[in-house]
């Protein structure tokens, strides 16, 4: 049978149980309807205020980028790093020729490379952008030493080119023991043509 409380004992129970009721209503009714909502509130004013400063610096930059974006299109250098040419349909046949002599270099280095498959790709522009891209895509044969030389000279030497997909797999020829052999190679090489001259 449990014994009866004592009065100290009824005190601090009353003591809890208020304790629970009045966190309980702050919760419901000024919490909830008020203070968390105040809350959210500051947290996003604290967020749009520091957009507006990021946006803010950005905006006093652009002087400065436009003037670096002019010298560059004015510097000698930059231009050898694009593509020559207006047609982007010519353009990519002079790249994929190019791309086929710079395979061709290293046709002998190392376990061998050789060019199986060519194509262009016709890129998607957006009129908003002052550089009109050029896709080709190009399947190899390739031994990794020559493979390695061919994408350090994409990466380092003018024009500047981008690989944008890169995939190899064992070749179907390749020997069932000893090395690898030759790779094949599926390579989307992406450029960029001067920009189009607007009449004033």
């Amino acid at each position: 049978m449990r014994r009866p409380l004592t009065p100290r004992e009824r005190r601090g129970g009353a003591l809890l149980i208020l304790a629970v009721v009045l966190g309980a209503a702050y919760w419901l009714l000024i919490d909830s309807w008020f203070a968390g909502p105040l809350r959210a509130m500051g947290e996003q004013a604290e967020q749009l205020r520091e957009q507006q400063q990021r946006y803010a610096s950005v905006l006093r930059q652009g002087d400065a980028l436009r003037e670096q974006l002019e010298r560059a299109r004015q510097d000698p250098a930059s231009s050898a790093s694009l593509l020559p040419g207006d047609d982007p349909d010519v353009v990519a046949a002079d790249l994929m020729q190019r791309l086929a002599d710079l395979i061709n270099s290293h046709a002998n280095l190392g376990g061998g490379c050789t060019l199986t498959q060519r194509k262009p790709i016709t890129a998607e522009q957006d009129d908003s952008e002052p550089y009109r891209q050029v896709k080709v895509s190009l399947t190899l044969n390739c031994a990794i030493e020559p493979l390695t030389a061919i994408l350090h000279a994409l990466e380092y030497q003018p024009p500047f080119l981008f690989v944008d997909e890169l995939r190899i797999r064992r070749s179907k020829q390749a020997p069932s023991t000893g090395g690898a052999g030759k790779l094949a190679v599926q390579l989307l090489v992406r450029g960029y043509l001067q920009p189009a001259r607007v009449a004033p």
